[in-house]
């Protein structure tokens, strides 16, 4: 996976084929579908940390968060 970035409570959230997460200990937890073929690269951002920015093959694409973001 070329991009990957991480939550507050340590969840690994990779790039591919949509945006996969994983828990610190490497139980998927959930997928999010993205309307593309192929996700490049992705992190939190906005003024809470709380906005997942995904950047696609054709698009970026902003998905708001429950849990905050790491810098």
């Amino acid at each position: 996976s070329d991009g990957m970035t991480l939550d507050e409570q340590g969840n690994v959230y990779l790039t591919g084929q949509g945006v996969t997460i994983y828990s610190p200990t490497g139980e998927r937890l959930a997928h999010l579908d993205v309307p593309a073929n192929w996700t490049a690269n992705l992190c939190f951002g906005g003024k809470d940390m709380r906005t997942l920015f995904i950047t696609a093959s054709e698009a970026v694409f902003t998905v708001p968060m429950r849990v905050r973001g790491i810098r």
